[in-house]
């Protein structure tokens, strides 16, 4: 347990200083030195890579965090499960590979009436999601393994700190906009280098193709297969909107889009964490069947991730217009004020419903996820064809809003019904009150003429009106517990 707390401590530093950098970049030095077509065709390439990656994964991250848990010799059968897995990897990556060249017409079509310049880097986008395939399963070794930090610290820092320079680089005019953007290749094969010396060279471990026991590998491929189409669905509910924003609305359009999207990503931050530390956790609990556990950590997860998340989300709300005057050209990002505002709720909105994902996952109905997260990507598509054109930018944000809300509540019901699992309690409800309350103390609280001192002063407010209204109502025992610790070093009487 130690070291998971460890991990998660340093994770969660690496993370936070990543989401400074990755801020900076998104909200100051991309908006001032490129243009928002830039910026929608750099960000449109990127998510295309992420939505294709998971083709190649085929499921195999997850598979490999279960049924390592399930192993009856680990120290034979763990080699050939990493050896099944890579071969699994393999082979569905050269089938996606084939398949996108043989498809390529319909990937011009798609993108050529309002976006033709993403066109232009088909090569890059194959390289590019060939690259986080590889990135993504070492990095899945690298948490099983109990090296959570080493994953995260590339991901969250060193690839937002190699974008900050290359910004940087572009900014000089030392290199192109074309160049910049290869530059991603190279700051992949750096990665990839750096967590494949970490976790199989340092680490030594092991991969063997000895087979498993036939039942095991035909039980991980299908495992692998169901959350194979559950991560598709997962995908387009995170990604396809920004495809169809430049699809139907152009790079300059995606760009505002992407820029307004990117400022609430760091609500989602603390599922991410909580996930990556659950996952073990859960798979043993479901191992010992030991349901009581879950569903205790299932509640404990949902109000402490939609406290961290509202008081994040109060922080950008109650910001915006500081934010916006303080970032270069932000007359023009403005108009995507809106999608934040509602792209921030269904983020918000995910974090209340927990880890219901990860839970289902690890869960003997796992293929009822496949279904439901399907389902939902396809609604998320169709939403962004009927909205977008019609209302836009906001149509984008509202199909978003929708489908993450729908995307809660299906798998609420499933572990309801299921393992009679539920999160919410009377102090979810006060949660939701305090954070409409500060919500409406911040409208009566007049804006300072510098956006700086105003941001800083009314920050620090709402988190301590905030703070204290959980505090006193006792809604979170851990967050309570962090606070009381805080005040004893300070020696401070609360």
């Amino acid at each position: 347990m130690g070291i998971v707390i460890r991990q998660s401590l340093l994770s969660s530093a690496a993370s936070y200083i990543g989401v400074i950098i990755g801020f900076v970049n998104a909200v100051i030095l991309m908006p001032k030195f490129m243009t928002p077509d830039q910026i929608g065709l750099f960000r449109t390439l990127l998510s295309a890579a992420l939505l294709l990656s998971c083709f190649g994964r085929f499921g195999v991250n997850s598979g490999l965090v279960r049924y390592k848990s399930l192993l009856k010799n680990p120290q034979k059968e763990l080699k050939s499960l990493y050896g099944i897995s890579v071969l699994i990897v393999l082979f569905s990556s050269l089938f996606f590979l084939i398949t996108l060249i043989i498809f390529r017409g319909s990937w011009a079509d798609f993108y050529s009436e309002k976006a033709p310049d993403v066109n232009k880097y088909f090569v890059l986008v194959i390289v590019l999601t060939l690259e986080l395939i590889i990135f993504q399963f070492l990095q899945t070794l690298a948490i099983i393994n109990k090296n959570i930090f080493v994953a995260n610290l590339l991901k969250d820092l060193v690839y937002k700190s190699l974008n900050m320079g290359g910004i940087l680089l572009f900014a000089a005019s030392l290199i192109s906009f074309h160049t910049f953007i290869i530059f991603h290749i190279g700051f992949y094969i750096l990665m990839i280098g750096l967590l494949f010396f970490e976790s199989i060279y340092k680490y030594k471990i092991k991969i063997s193709f000895k087979p498993l026991p036939p039942k095991m590998t035909r039980e991980l491929i299908y495992y692998c297969g169901t959350l194979f189409i559950s991560g598709l669905g997962l995908s387009l509910l995170n990604l396809a909107d920004q495809q169809l924003v430049s699809r139907y609305l152009g790079l300059e359009a995606s760009g505002i889009y992407m820029t307004a999207i990117f400022m609430v990503m760091v609500i989602e931050l603390p599922r991410r964490f909580v996930g990556e530390i659950s996952a073990p956790i859960i798979a043993q609990a479901f191992g010992s069947n030991d349901l009581k556990s879950i569903n205790e950590h299932y509640k404990k997860a949902s109000i402490n991730l939609f406290l961290l998340g509202g008081l994040i989300y109060l922080l950008i709300i109650t910001n915006l217009d500081n934010i916006y005057i303080i970032m270069p050209k932000g007359q023009i990002y403005e108009t995507g004020r809106n999608v934040v505002i509602l792209a921030g709720l269904a983020k918000l909105i995910n974090l209340l419903f927990s880890i219901n994902d990860g839970i289902i996952s690890m869960s003997k109905y796992y293929h009822f996820n496949m279904v439901i997260t399907l389902f939902l990507g396809l609604l998320m598509i169709g939403s962004d064809i009927i909205l977008i054109p019609r209302y836009g930018l906001i149509g984008a944000a509202t199909a978003l809003l929708l489908v993450f809300t729908v995307h809660g509540l299906f798998k609420l019901i499933l572990l309801k019904i299921t393992y009679n699992f539920f999160p919410f309690s009377s102090k979810t409800f006060l949660g939701v009150l305090t954070i409409l309350g500060v919500l409406l103390i911040n409208y009566f609280i007049p804006l300072l003429i510098n956006p700086f001192i105003d941001l800083i002063l009314r920050s620090g407010l709402i988190i301590v009106i905030f703070l204290i209204s959980i505090y006193k109502m006792k809604l979170s025992l851990e967050i309570n517990q962090i606070i009381n610790d805080l005040a004893n070093k300070l020696k401070i009487n609360i």
